[in-house]
Order: C-alpha cells, then sequence, then structure tokens
C-alpha cells in the first residue's frame, strides 16, 4: 500500500469527499453543488496519482522556452541569401539549445518568393518567414500506448514562425504531397540551415519529379491557389473575396508557380531568384504585386484576373499528367524512415514454439477470416471471451474470441500513415464472433482501465497465450487500481440504469446485465483488498449466477427480488469503497506498459 505523509494525507481527503459525495448523491444529486464535488473528486484523484507516481503518462518531446525570443529575433531578421557562415552556426546553435533531447534532421528558413520579390527593404522580406523543423522522437515517444490524435497533438508545434514536426507526420505530409513539406524537402541549400546526412540522402533517393506529380499535390496548389482569395460563383469562375491580403496574393502565386514547375518538370520554387524564368503573364503579375505593394490604389481585381488566366493555362497543360502512384513514393519514403528510427538496430522477431504452431495455427482457421492472414508469430493472445472466459457459458452462449496481435515492427516503424488497429467479425448471423486488437490498442484500452480488456489480464488459461503475453501478466498486480475500480462499478451501475429503465420482465437482456452486476461486483471487492479479481467464478458465486441464467426468475429468484439484491449489493459498494482508510495506486504504471510495447515491437528483450 501507498507510503509517505503527502499520500496519506491525499489519501484522507480523497476518502473523506467520497463520503460527501455519497451523501451528497442522494440529496443533492441535480445542484451545483453535487457537480462540484464530482469535478473535486477528479482533482483530489489527479493529485493522488501524483503524489502516489501513478500519474505519469506520455512523454512527449518538449522544447526549451529560453531561446525562443532570440530564435525568432533571428527568423525574421534574415532571408536565405544573407545567413552568412557565422549566421548559419548561430541559427545551429539556438536551434540545438530549444530542441534538446531530440534529434534534428532538417531545419529550414522558408521564405514566400513573390513576397519577398516585392519588398526592398530585407527586414520586410524576412516579415513573414517560417523556421521549419523536423526532429526525430524517441522510441518510448512515438511507439508510446497512445492513439494517433494524441501524437497529432504533441508531436506538431506551430507558433506561426515556427513549424516543427515529428518525422513520421512529415514523411505522411510528404506522401499526401502537402506543398510546405515538399517545399521543404527540395528547398535548395541556400535556405538550409541544419540538414543531416539522412536528410540529404532522402533528397538524393527522391527525385523531386516523383512528389510534384502526386495527384495530391496538384490538387492542392491547383485548389489552394485560389480557394483562399477567391469564390466560385453559380457560372463556375472564380471571383475576388474583397478582403484578400496582399500576402495572400503572394501566398497564391507560390502555389500556382509550383503547379506551373510541374508541367515544367522543375522543382518547387523557393528561391526569389528563381522568379526571373516565368512564363510573361506570372511576369505581368509579379510587377503588379511590387506596385500594389507600393500602392494600395492598384487593383486587385486585375492581379486576381492575371491569377486566374495563369492558372486556367497551367490546369489546361495538366490534363495529360501522368501521375505517381503514391505507394512508389511510400516505398522508398517508408525505407528511409525505418532506417533512421532502427539506427543500425536489429529487430527480434517474436517467435512461436514449434509444439505450440501446429495448434496456434489450427485456431486460428477455425476464428476464420482475417485472422487467417495474420502470421503465428503476431499472434499475443486467443481467449474465448464472455460467459466462457467467466465458466458461466450455458449451450446457447455465443462463442466470441478476443484476438491481441502485433503488426510487424518493420510496418510500424516505416509508416508513413495510420495503421488500422483493429478488426472484427460480429452479427446474429454469426456462430463464431472475433475482435482483433493491435498491441497499441490493446494497450491503450489497459491503461484507461478498460473491464473487457483488463478481464483478459486477470484471467487464466486461455486458448493460447504466448511468451509476450505470460511476460506482461507477471505485472499483473499493478493493474489492480483505483481506475480499474472504478471501470467496474460504472459498467455494474450501467447496467442497473438498463434494468430500471427496460422493464425485460426476465428476459435474456435482464439475466445479462443482472448476472454482470454480480460477477464484476466480486471483482470490485477483491481489488478494493488489493488483490486480483477473480474473472472465472466458482463456489457459490458461480451455482448463484448459473441459477440467474438458466433457472426460471420466480420466488426467490424473482426479478423484483434480484433487482433488489443487486441494488443492495452496489449501496453496499460505494459505502465499502468511502468507508476505507487506504486506497490502491489511482493509475494504472504506464511506464510497465510502455515497456512491454517495446518489447512487442522487438526493440526489448523479454
Amino acid at each position: 500500500m501507498e507510503i509517505g505523509e503527502p499520500v496519506c494525507l491525499a489519501t484522507d481527503a480523497l476518502q473523506a469527499l467520497e463520503r460527501l459525495h455519497l451523501h451528497l448523491k442522494q440529496s443533492y444529486k441535480h445542484t451545483d453543488v453535487f457537480q462540484k464535488s464530482v469535478n473535486t473528486l477528479e482533482n483530489l484523484r489527479d493529485i493522488k496519482g501524483a503524489l502516489d507516481g501513478s500519474a505519469q503518462n506520455f512523454d512527449s518531446p518538449q522544447i526549451c522556452e529560453d531561446y525562443i525570443q532570440e530564435l525568432k529575433q533571428q527568423v525574421l531578421m534574415h532571408v536565405p541569401s544573407s545567413v552568412s557562415t557565422e549566421n548559419q552556426e548561430k541559427f545551429q546553435d539556438l536551434i540545438n539549445k530549444t530542441f534538446e533531447g531530440s534529434e534534428v534532421l532538417s531545419a529550414v528558413l522558408l521564405t514566400c518568393p513573390w513576397y519577398q520579390a516585392s519588398q526592398d527593404e530585407r527586414g520586410e522580406q524576412a516579415r513573414h518567414n517560417v523556421l521549419f523543423i523536423v526532429y526525430l522522437s524517441h522510441d518510448h515517444q512515438f511507439l508510446a500506448p497512445v492513439n494517433q490524435h494524441v501524437l497529432d497533438w504533441k508531436f506538431v508545434l506551430d507558433m506561426g514562425w515556427l513549424y516543427a514536426v515529428e518525422l513520421y507526420h512529415f514523411v505522411h505530409s510528404i506522401v499526401k504531397g502537402k506543398t510546405r513539406c515538399v517545399e521543404v524537402l527540395y528547398c535548395p541549400d541556400s535556405g538550409q540551415l541544419i540538414q543531416t546526412n539522412q536528410w540529404k540522402q532522402l533528397r538524393d533517393q527522391l527525385n523531386f519529379s516523383k512528389v510534384t506529380k502526386l495527384r495530391g499535390y496538384v490538387e492542392a496548389c491547383k485548389g489552394q491557389s485560389v480557394s483562399g482569395i477567391g469564390k466560385k460563383g453559380k457560372d463556375g469562375k472564380f471571383r475576388l473575396v474583397e478582403s484578400t491580403t496582399f500576402h495572400q496574393f503572394c501566398d497564391s502565386f507560390r502555389l500556382m508557380n509550383h503547379l506551373f514547375n510541374v508541367t515544367a518538370d522543375l522543382p518547387p520554387c523557393t528561391e526569389v531568384t528563381k522568379l526571373t524564368s516565368l512564363p510573361d503573364i506570372a511576369v505581368k503579375g509579379k510587377d503588379l504585386l511590387y506596385k500594389l505593394y507600393k500602392d494600395p490604389d492598384v487593383s486587385k481585381r486585375d492581379i486576381f484576373d492575371i491569377l486566374v488566366q495563369w492558372r486556367d493555362f497551367v490546369v489546361e497543360e495538366l490534363k495529360h499528367l501522368k501521375y505517381t502512384s503514391p505507394q512508389e513514393v511510400e516505398e522508398i519514403v517508408g525505407k528511409w524512415q525505418l532506417e533512421i528510427r532502427l539506427k543500425g538496430r536489429h529487430l527480434t522477431s517474436p517467435r512461436v514454439l514449434p509444439d505450440e504452431h501446429s495448434s496456434l495455427t489450427t485456431q486460428m482457421q477455425e476464428i476464420g477470416g482475417q485472422v487467417t492472414k495474420l502470421q503465428p508469430q503476431q499472434i499475443i493472445l486467443i481467449a474465448q471471451a464472455g460467459s466462457h472466459m467467466y465458466g458461466l457459458s450455458t449451450p446457447t452462449s455465443d462463442v466470441d474470441f478476443v484476438v491481441i496481435y502485433s503488426e510487424p515492427c518493420q510496418n510500424v516503424l516505416g509508416r508513413c500513415k495510420e495503421i488500422k488497429d483493429n478488426f472484427e467479425s460480429r452479427g446474429p448471423s454469426k456462430l463464431l464472433e472475433y475482435g482483433a486488437h493491435e498491441a497499441r490498442l490493446f494497450c491503450e484500452m489497459l491503461l484507461k482501465g478498460s473491464v473487457v480488456i483488463l478481464e483478459l489480464l486477470f484471467g487464466e488459461n486461455h486458448t493460447y497465450m504466448s511468451p509476450l503475453w505470460k511476460e506482461l501478466t507477471t505485472h499483473r498486480k499493478c493493474f489492480v487500481t483505483e481506475k480499474g475500480i472504478q471501470q467496474y462499478l460504472g459498467l455494474i451501475q450501467n447496467n442497473f440504469k438498463m434494468l430500471e429503465k427496460d422493464k425485460n420482465e426476465g428476459g435474456p437482456k435482464d439475466r445479462k446485465l443482472l448476472y454482470q452486476i454480480f460477477h464484476k461486483s466480486d471483482g470490485v471487492e477483491r481489488m478494493m483488498k488489493g488483490d486480483i479479481p477473480n474473472v472465472r467464478c466458482s463456489g457459490d458465486l458461480r451455482e448463484f449466477i448459473m441459477n440467474i441464467r438458466t433457472k426460471p426468475l420466480e420466488n426467490d429468484f424473482s426479478r423484483n427480488v434480484l433487482v433488489t439484491k443487486a441494488k443492495g449489493k452496489i449501496d453496499g459498494l460505494l459505502k465499502s469503497l468511502a468507508a476505507r482508510e487506504t486506497r490502491m495506486k489511482e493509475n494504472m504504471d504506464f511506464s510497465v506498459v510502455t515497456d512491454w510495447l517495446l518489447q512487442v515491437r522487438g526493440l526489448k528483450s523479454v
């Protein structure tokens, strides 16, 4: 149990509030006071978790704020042509200090050449600069047991003048043909502040024409060149949005320049010197932009008309363009990313013991569907879920399997897009149902305290258990937590609400709701004592539940009697939970789950 005065004090505060909350629930449930107690409970749980050491969560990359202002000053003072060797060293020093702890693969000073060409003063030319950084996270960050939404949030830093992305987000954007990332990759040396040897290798391996001829890139340039400054009328023609700014005009011409370069088989235009070789209509637009900056009375509509004319001409030229297959780019970029992440290491592949291989293969074939497309060494666990796992099945019980599998690590490390991490086959017409979860998704659900997932871990004698699974079960005890108790309790209370709402009068649905209440309540009682729940029922509890499942619901087992017993069981649990003097750790052990997932990926030995 937890030790230390701060943890004890936090426990005392939590338990006191649990008792108050229980009282408020009976008399003040629909008041502001009750809602305040709900919020305070959550805050106290967070405090207790921080004090008992279980609040550890995703370790996202961090930047050092100490050098941000100085770095911003440098970005807004220079254009690529003004960056001397001394300036570049200054940039590199500030970037490395700001991103200390992460490996910076590339840092590029991006300018809009169309904006730069319209300004006389260097300070003005650099006004809309962006410092674009691509960095590499650590294994425990990139392979963390969190979903892609969290990674998208934590791995992308956008401060306007500074845009930093983790390597995966960069390669994902390249394959989709996002213009800004394509500009970064093929930015000339004058704008490169940091470029590692690996970065240079990608530029050598991936010819710019493959990327600029991706449909995504072409469509982005074509659409974004006018969508920000024009609206399409009912006649199909674009008309200028009067509020368009000078900088928006420059961005639109920049994108049109990229689109024109596709037809000319040239790299994206990111240098002001490249604006010398443009068609006459583009030169006319450039001259008008220069005049507009000096004289606000220059007609914006004339500039917009020139842009649309240039666009129409280029779009016509693109009608016969042969697009690059995204898979072709994915293959190059994915292999490159894999090599960078491995850093010369060799993956340890999971193995299936020879005496288990035949039975495992047979079981996979019996489940069928997409499970048969997996390799035996990918299988971490096969378990028969529900009443079969609880020892409460009847001849009419559904056959429902849960499969935990791992995606090959080289696919995960080299991925250029999100990998589908679950599949299932369910429905009333299915004789056998299954749900399959990839290891990362399984870990995410485990950390959230999913009852179904916890029961897999707490259960015994599953159909197939790999060495990796057996390794995880040695840590079962650290998943007996307050979060787990709350998840079990939530399921119990939800079942009771459904019983009250749906007067099913003893139908199959009622029987299932009732038996789960008593089964999960036993689990809560055991976890309150720090014990692992008995997933498989035995003794008096099994006999009681089997009567609910199979006997007529009458007399001592009538629906009303059972509902009353269930209500008494729930009330007793709530009182017991509030009356405790001690608590389990609040949360699951994030580091244990992360380390295990790295073992699954072959980056740590079992």
